[in-house]
């Protein structure tokens, strides 16, 4: 037990700020791998979420060409407009939400944006996502 007490005392903190980062779930090369995430979540792929504005389960495709699963808050009253976004993060065995701008700032994934993405579901009068089924 000693030895387990001094290894924390002489840890890195660079080693303990890792193990407190969350879990991003992505980074897939293929989009049907970040689909599958969604039949682990219990959850309708459109959900409404205040008046006007839809929690749309979606998939994110990065710059580099990853694919992120994400939940995208849409305003339906501007045609579609995208109101927020969420990426999903893995933490004890259950899944979180984590706004993108703190993935941006906090985890620095700089590699996300600009982004295309897509809704699972099509969203009636969503003029934004143009080429749906496709990434817009």
């Amino acid at each position: 037990m000693y030895s387990e007490e001094k290894d924390k005392e002489n840890a890195s903190p660079d080693l303990s700020m890792e193990e407190n980062t969350p879990k991003v779930i992505g980074y897939y090369k293929r989009q049907a791998w970040a689909v599958k995430v969604f039949d682990k979540i219990d959850q309708d792929n459109i959900v409404e979420d205040g008046k006007d504005v839809v929690l749309a389960s979606s998939i994110i495709q990065s710059s580099n060409d990853l694919f992120f699963p994400a939940f995208i808050r849409i305003n339906t009253k501007e045609n579609g407009k995208v109101a927020g976004a969420y990426l999903i993060i893995e933490e004890d065995d259950s899944f979180q939400l984590l706004p993108l701008e703190r993935a941006l700032e906090e985890l620095q994934l700089d590699e996300l944006v600009p982004f295309k993405y897509r809704t699972l579901e099509k969203i009636e009068g969503d003029e934004y996502q143009v080429n749906w089924p496709e990434f817009s």
